[in-house]
């Protein structure tokens, strides 16, 4: 997610959704006038996802609430998810811009709103080679650039200790591939704190975390490592942490994928080798696009604009999108035991960084889409062919 780097960059993307959908900060978009909202395509009163997956494992949403989402937008949030993953006020630029200055306000109304709505919540990132200011790195030795990590760490957990459920500490350290015998080698990406003090800033990260809130349930979190080259590295990685005593409890997959894309046998096998490990799994960013490409990483030809902006999902569309999270669904189900967590990475159509290619399961009128109603019938309706990743 950093300018210069084509890898997952909600600030550039944040900015042509101001353009094309008046969308405020990679996915908080402010209300905005338009045509009135469509008759509903599916029922809109029948069992909730939080209450029908409830025994399964957590469903959340991503969003910097309480912020500007109307009453609507935060009854809904109440009324299907248990747990909120903050968007963008907990990554470093946004509460820790400069070394002696901290920046808590929305973090802390979102934890004060979640906490008093009886939410969850999953905090968002510590460790992140993108919206990260240079400061940290800035004439400093790597004496120095660890304390500043730690002092980072120490501070911003600390400071919820008790109030928030677990943490990414470490988000998308892998590289996208490309080098050789990369599924055989961590094959991490180059970024500034993999410079500053090499492999280690993974293990002291997940240490510094767990000194500062030893009950918070820890995360390495990444795209594309479900499948491939980087999902062979992503083991390499998390069996190093975990033969080195670190503290982790899961791996998140962020699930950046399309309709057309869905990775289900791999993700079949990438649940079962990291359960293997010993660790809990979640599915953290989670929207299928009806259009546009699959994948965490910068598509130059990014944003609503070229896949179809406000273009209505035709029925067609929006069918192939419900079987598509049906069958996801009912693979994760397959799963349960070693599932923790379901996030979708935003609340509707209107409000995700990728608008314009209707990925989540609520419309821009904030309605159920048929997607909604597929994903609980999978589980109160399923099927033995369901469960099939091929």
């Amino acid at each position: 997610m950093t300018p210069q780097k084509p890898c997952h960059i909600r600030i550039l993307l944040a900015s042509l959704a101001v353009a094309l959908a008046a969308v405020v900060g990679a996915g908080a978009a402010e209300p905005a006038s338009g045509p009135a909202a469509a008759p509903p395509a599916v029922e809109q009163h029948g069992p909730t996802i939080k209450d029908v997956y409830k025994n399964y494992f957590l469903i959340g949403t991503a969003g910097d609430l309480p912020g500007n989402y109307s009453d609507q937008e935060r009854g809904l949030v109440t009324e299907n998810f248990t747990i909120v993953t903050p968007e963008n006020c907990m990554k470093p630029a946004a509460v820790h811009p400069a070394e002696n200055t901290w920046r808590f306000e929305r973090s802390d109304a979102l934890v004060k709103w979640c906490t008093d709505h009886n939410l969850a919540i999953h905090g968002h990132t510590l460790v992140w080679h993108a919206q990260t200011n240079d400061w940290f790195f800035r004439e400093g030795d790597k004496a120095t650039v660890t304390q500043r990590l730690q002092e980072h760490i120490r501070v911003l957990v600390g400071r919820y200790k008790g109030k928030i459920r677990s943490w990414d500490v470490v988000n998308e350290a892998i590289n996208d591939g490309g080098a050789p015998q990369a599924d055989q080698t961590e094959n991490l990406r180059n970024s500034s704190w993999l410079q500053n003090l090499g492999s280690e800033f993974l293990p002291l990260a997940f240490k510094f975390a767990h000194e500062a809130d030893p009950d918070a349930k820890l995360y390495y979190n990444d795209y594309g490592i479900e499948a491939g080259p980087k999902h062979a590295s992503s083991l390499v990685l998390l069996r190093r942490l975990i033969k080195d005593g670190t503290p982790i409890y899961g791996v998140g997959i962020q699930g950046h994928w399309s309709t057309n894309a869905v990775p289900y046998a791999a993700l079949d096998q990438a649940i079962t080798d990291y359960a293997a490990l010993g660790l809990k799994v979640s599915i953290t960013e989670l929207d299928v696009t009806i259009r546009g490409a699959a994948g965490g990483q910068l598509d130059p030809g990014f944003g609503g604009r070229r896949f179809g902006g406000g273009t209505p999902a035709a029925p067609e569309d929006l069918k192939q999108q419900a079987d598509a999270y049906a069958r996801l669904f009912a693979l994760l189900i397959k799963h349960k035991n070693d599932m923790d967590r379901v996030t979708f990475w935003g609340l509707s159509d209107r409000r995700t960084w990728r608008f314009g290619q209707h990925p989540l399961l609520l419309d821009s009128h904030n309605q159920r889409k048929p997607a909604y109603v597929a994903i609980v019938d999978a589980l109160l309706h399923s099927s033995p062919e369901m469960t099939d990743p091929r």
